[in-house]
């Protein structure tokens, strides 16, 4: 059986698979929120389907520990950890920076635009802040209440899980609270891996807030918050609605095209009347280009530069206004 967030991790695996073979700069971002994510659940099916047996129960309504759907789940989680890892490695060595030194800088990539960084990195702070409600509402009311839940129940949720790759509820905060703040933090300084990151955080909760609302709705138990837990039940209803509003405008806006980093580089267009520049984006004679290069300056005698004193023309030919008087007749002057 899985849950929601198997529904948003296929998503967001599959957009972050196409724009890398796409050769998108937003695969950056995409890649690394899917691999973390990818990486958490895995390590929580691992731990959860390897420690359920017929006496220590992990998951409701299930039996015996010695069934192959736990053992198939077991081992292929392990097998997409390993390759999650891998490519964590990878995503690690190939960042770079731009421009790339001794080296000619290609298009600039882009950075969110101003709005567009401002209202992700608030929405991404909501997020933030719902989950450290959420922390501190549950430790509040299990660990200094009078019925304190156990820590692998609160962590793993040991006896509470519905489904083999399901995650408990303090595995899912420790998982998306740092995601949550690094997005955040991202896109507030609108750095050029803010697009994809938030993004992807953006296609990963989109399908997990559309489900739980589509079960709230169906269920009738959207504005019910019932008698046994209401501080959860409101905690809750508020963050499958924050998360589903807050999404939808991440993805808009940064699905926008944002701006380019050094605006007027060569062979992109840069403000009007830009000084040094001329009318298609090129650096002007002896004009200074972004990035350490100069253009070279034009050769002597052209653009209304004269020609130094001196100068002699190609062949041997002297310059103009240094040729001899002219001589009489036609050979040379008679002797005596």
């Amino acid at each position: 059986m899985t849950t929601p967030y198997d529904a948003g991790l296929v998503v967001l695996q599959g957009a972050a698979v196409w724009t890398a073979f796409a050769g998108q700069r937003t695969a950056g971002g995409m890649l690394a929120v899917a691999t973390a994510l990818t990486f958490s659940a895995r390590l929580q099916a691992i731990v959860s389907t390897g420690s359920h047996t017929s006496t220590d129960r992990w998951f409701l309504g299930m039996g015996d520990g010695d069934d192959t759907t736990l053992m198939n789940v077991f081992l292929s989680s392990g097998v997409v950890v390993l390759l999650a890892f891998v490519t964590a490695v990878v995503l690690l060595a190939g960042m770079r920076s731009w421009p790339p030194l001794n080296a000619a800088p290609g298009t600039p990539p882009l950075r969110p635009a101003g709005p567009a960084g401002a209202v992700s990195a608030v929405a991404l702070g909501v997020f933030t802040l719902g989950c450290l409600c959420w922390i501190g509402y549950t430790l509040t009311q299990s660990l200094g209440g009078t019925y304190g839940a156990p820590l692998e129940a609160l962590l793993l949720g040991r006896g509470l899980l519905v489904g083999l790759l399901g995650l408990g509820t303090g595995w899912a905060w420790l998982t998306y609270l740092p995601l949550y703040a690094v997005g955040a933090l991202l896109a507030a300084t609108r750095r050029v891996s803010a697009r994809g990151f938030t993004l992807g955080l953006a296609l990963m909760l989109l399908p997990v807030a559309l489900l739980n609302m589509c079960a709230y709705l169906r269920t009738g138990t959207l504005f019910e918050l019932g008698d046994i837990a209401p501080g959860a039940a409101l905690l809750g209803r508020a963050q499958t609605v924050v998360e589903l509003v807050g999404s939808v405008v991440i993805l808009a806006l940064m699905g926008r095209r944002g701006e380019p980093v050094l605006p007027g580089m060569p062979g992109t267009p840069g403000p009007v009347g830009a000084p040094g520049f001329g009318a298609f984006g090129m650096p002007g004679p002896g004009a200074p280009v972004p990035g350490g290069y100069q253009a070279a300056p034009p050769p002597p005698g052209y653009a209304g530069h004269p020609a130094p004193g001196g100068y002699q023309a190609p062949g041997g030919h002297p310059a103009p206004g240094g040729y001899p008087p002219p001589q009489g007749g036609f050979g040379p002057p008679p002797t005596g």
